[in-house]
């Protein structure tokens, strides 16, 4: 095919996903769908393989794709035209459980030509308590787990599976209208497709497929014999039930990548599990956006790239092991791993201005629960948990609330939504004070939020933490990011002082404190309670004290970094009384060096 056609084809399936994407929001009825987007869309030729990787959350793009071919290796020639599938299972390729596909063939005169497929978190699944249920001891526990199954057949929904998936969740209601959200994705998706085989006619269409996976697999390896060859190393570590050790190496070799995590620990009688399909995904996915970001995803881009993950560890668990936090947990850390070695090589090569600093891969995860004033039953994960300061950049400061490294495409639902639609009063949103990992660069800065009950005598919040005593690491001298912290004041006198007119501060308030720890009872929340939760950040570059004056000056003027670290840590003084004003003397003198002026 000439590369013009090849590249039209290519822009039109990305668009096509978009677009699939797109309806997915516009129809659907979850906030964690409609406002922070948390979603996949892939496209794939008639063999299955990606063409086009997810062009919304990244992280979806590989295990849509080891989905889809479960689907093909459970049903084999038993797939029709009007077909659609359906699975959750993560031992089937899912994140985790709460990450539902739904899965169409594509066809056109009767042929196969590809393959639509899009991926949404949804609020529950079952088991013993609405959100991830943290003292899960086997999956089966965790909630319902679908196999690869026919959820459309014949162009018919299938009310048989449609209701088990119904009965088996809390919210019906809406996660009904999620999961006909997915459906209309696949057919709009499945309509274009058809479009373009008119257009250019089946043989053709496959010809540009063939050509779209090659040249990205050219790019790719162009790409990676730009790192110098050798072998680096990094180890990271999840702090839960116990103290789990993570290694990951590094192999470049000519226009070849092997990451190589022999020496994790074995997998964990927890939660904290993933499972080979979600580190993988998360290992592409850091791949994807630090070394190829101005390459078109696909199949392509992953043939030089090898992943060994002993079966057995924490990063590759067997059945019947819990894994319901693999998307947050073990996968997450596959990436931080992933990321540490990747920058290491890029530092010593012509990319490297893109190495970063470790982004956080700690997590907090907070739900709550309540009756609303007509009885009926609500319950929402806390989105602020993830508005997370990113890692510093060699060339520039790190990103503020960036979410993690792998959920790049996700959005924070407003205040303003959150209050309409539950129970609760926010009482600030800001970034936090101090909450970075300094460095000549720093990193973004976490959220700092505090919330409490309104319109509810009380609320029941359940949570878990996993990193309370583990820091992300700085690269080339930069310091290591903040720990994140969860602190509730109960039977403060707020109520008394937005009577009288006034905004609380958290500090300022009177009442008990108490910090929660990894693992916390549901307990309740009542309208004297107030919630904290200060998020962590990624870690910094270089040396704090080689960081321009005037830049630490900008984030002490906008309450970011407190004078006392900027002195402390940044070795930057100012000149008392007034308006803040550098102290270059005394700069000079802290620093020991020079400035330039």
């Amino acid at each position: 095919m000439d590369p013009i056609t090849v590249e039209i084809v290519q822009n039109r399936l990305v668009e096509i996903a978009k677009e699939g994407g797109i309806t997915l929001v516009k129809t659907a009825s979850s906030p964690i769908v409609v406002h922070s987007k948390d979603l996949g869309f892939n496209i794939a030729d008639h063999r299955g393989l990606t063409l086009v990787y997810s062009s919304w959350m990244p992280r979806h793009g590989t295990t849509l794709s080891y989905m889809l071919q479960s689907c093909v290796q459970e049903f084999g020639p038993n797939i029709g035209p009007d077909d659609m599938f359906i699975t959750n299972d993560p031992y089937s390729g899912a994140l985790h459980v709460f990450d539902i596909a739904v899965i169409a063939p594509v066809h056109y005169r009767g042929e196969l030509i590809g393959w639509t497929a899009c991926a949404t978190h949804h609020p529950d699944i079952g088991g013993k308590s609405p959100g991830v249920f943290y003292d899960a001891e086997d999956c089966w526990q965790e909630g319902l787990v679908i196999p690869p199954m026919k959820l459309i057949q014949g162009g018919e929904i299938r009310r048989d599976v449609f209701n088990l998936f119904l009965k088996n969740v809390r919210l019906p209601e809406t996660q009904a209208i999620d999961l006909k959200a997915q459906i209309a994705a696949n057919h709009i998706a499945k309509t274009r497709m058809v479009e373009l085989a008119e257009r250019y006619g089946i043989e053709p269409l496959k010809a540009c497929y063939d050509e779209i996976i090659a040249f990205s697999e050219q790019k790719t390896r162009e790409k990676i014999q730009l790192l110098p060859d050798g072998a680096y190393c990094y180890e990271d570590f999840i702090d839960y039930d116990a103290v789990y050790q993570l290694r990951c190496s590094l192999q470049v070799a000519g226009d070849a990548l092997h990451f190589d995590f022999t020496g994790t620990d074995p997998q964990a009688p927890s939660f904290i599990n993933s499972t080979l399909a979600c580190s993988v995904a998360n290992i592409h996915n850091i791949i994807i956006c630090l070394l190829l970001p101005d390459i078109e995803a696909n199949e392509g881009c992953f043939r030089p790239i090898k992943i060994t993950i002993p079966e057995g560890t924490v990063l590759n668990c067997r059945p019947p092991v819990p894994c319901a936090g693999a998307s947050v947990i073990g996968g997450r850390k596959a990436q931080s791993l992933a990321l540490g070695v990747l920058s290491q090589a890029m530092l010593n090569s012509p990319l490297n201005l893109k190495a970063t600093a470790s982004w956080p891969s700690t997590h907090v995860n907070l739900n709550l629960s309540a009756r609303d004033k007509r009885g009926k039953w609500s319950f929402t994960s806390i989105p602020e948990t993830h508005m997370l300061g990113g890692g510093a950049r060699a060339t520039k400061d790190g990103i503020d609330v960036s979410n993690i490294a792998g959920s790049t495409n996700a959005s924070v639902p407003n205040v303003e939504q959150t209050e309409e639609r539950y129970p609760v009063l926010y009482v600030k949103r800001a970034l936090r004070t101090d909450g970075e990992g300094a460095g000549k660069f720093r990193s973004g800065f976490g959220a700092d939020t505090v919330l409490k009950v309104h319109g509810r005598g009380a609320l029941t919040l359940r949570g878990f933490m996993v990193g309370s005593s583990v820091r992300d690491k700085g690269l080339a001298g930069g310091l290591d990011g903040s720990r994140a912290k969860v602190e509730i004041k109960e039977g403060t006198d707020v109520m008394q002082v937005l009577a009288a007119g006034r905004w609380p501060e958290f500090v300022g308030l009177e009442g008990r404190s108490v910090t929660l720890a990894a693992r916390n009872d549901p307990r309740e929340l009542g309208k004297n309670d107030v919630l904290r939760i200060q998020c962590s950040s990624g870690g910094g570059f270089e040396n704090p004290a080689a960081r321009e004056p005037e830049r630490v000056r900008q984030d002490v003027l906008e309450g970011l970094v407190s004078v006392e670290k900027a002195r402390q840590i940044y070795k930057v003084a100012f000149i008392e009384g007034g308006t803040l004003q550098v102290d270059a003397g005394e700069t000079e003198k802290i620093r020991g060096s020079k400035l330039k002026r």
